[in-house]
């Protein structure tokens, strides 16, 4: 083929391409030592391999970005209704004290959802946006486990769950931001909650390790599938939470669970928590086994006298 119709086959492809066809690729000819048209045809394919890639993550990202969108008008949605409807039922002032404390402690609850949700976002926000901070200080792991726990109470109530705490002896204090840990370790609590069938043990405990203190929230639930674990702490990835009836005993149970579920959340306290705690210094892991529960653990460096410091990407940009 001559020369003419090698570069007018490159313009057509080209032309191709920037009418959104990005599966066109040319054919390339053998090459000869010092023959540029066919290194120009090379160079051309690898080019349009990379839009062609580029082009479907930009999908892929799109379809993410309307699932957030939908998952987190949801979320808001829904707690907002339960929010309007318990009010105005206590507007009408013709029901029992029973009844207006506990529909005051369901509205209670679903404002602090909601705060959790907007605090979610902002963390994930400042992530991005290069300025997320933590500060970190010495803290008491005792203390935020109860606090976490004495918080989460209700809910496990609710859903018939015994919450408790274990103790492995005295604790050492970790280096870490107390607000950041409180929140992450409470995500682990409500997750457990969520994913636990009703009538499930959760428990909640910690331990020195080493350098480190390792703080556990371990469940009888369902369990998390293999396939599953890879995906766990990636941005928007959602599990499927247990729907209210008895606690599982097998696998198989736990497996029509997981089908008949229907999805909640938005997919972004795994990921947060992982991302914190690596700010922190420590890291995130998870054991699970389908129809026999899950344990995720906290391991942060205990705490020493110079280790008090505020760090973020900020200040690897400024500093």
């Amino acid at each position: 083929m001559d020369m003419q119709r090698r570069l007018k086959l490159i313009k057509t492809a080209m032309e191709k391409i920037g009418e959104g066809d990005f599966s066109v690729r040319l054919s390339e000819e053998t090459k000869t030592e010092g023959d540029e048209i066919a290194e120009l045809e090379t160079s051309f394919n690898s080019m349009a391999e990379r839009v062609s890639e580029r082009r479907n993550r930009f999908v892929e990202l799109d379809t993410l970005k309307s699932d957030f969108v939908s998952s987190v008008s949801h979320e808001l949605r829904t707690p907002l209704t339960t929010i309007k409807a318990l009010t105005r039922l206590l507007l009408r002032g013709d029901i029992g004290e029973d009844k207006q404390r506990e529909y005051l402690e369901t509205i209670s609850v679903e404002c602090d959802r909601q705060i959790d949700l907007v605090l979610n976002l902002l963390d994930l926000s400042r992530i991005e946006g290069g300025v997320f901070r933590v500060s970190m200080t010495n803290v008491d792991v005792a203390e935020a486990i109860r606090s976490c726990v004495k918080s989460e109470t209700r809910a496990a109530e609710r859903r018939g769950h015994k919450l408790t705490i274990e103790s492995y002896g005295e604790v050492s204090p970790v280096c870490a931001d107390p607000k950041a840990l409180r929140r992450v370790l409470s995500n682990l609590i409500e997750n457990a909650i969520k994913y636990t069938p009703d009538g499930g043990f959760i428990k909640v405990f910690a331990q020195n390790s080493g350098d480190f203190v390792t703080i556990g929230v371990a469940d009888n639930g369902r369990g998390i599938p293999p396939e599953d674990l890879p995906l766990l702490f990636d941005k928007f990835h959602r599990g499927r939470p247990a729907p209210h009836s008895a606690a599982m005993n097998n696998a198989t149970e736990a497996a029509v669970f997981l089908e008949d579920a229907d999805v909640s959340g938005v997919g972004l306290g795994l990921y947060l928590g992982k991302t914190v705690m690596e700010r922190m210094g420590g890291k995130i892991t998870v054991e699970s086994a389908v129809g026999r529960g899950s344990k995720f653990t906290l391991h942060l460096p205990v705490w020493a006298e110079d280790s008090a410091s505020s760090t973020g990407e900020d200040e690897e940009k400024h500093g």
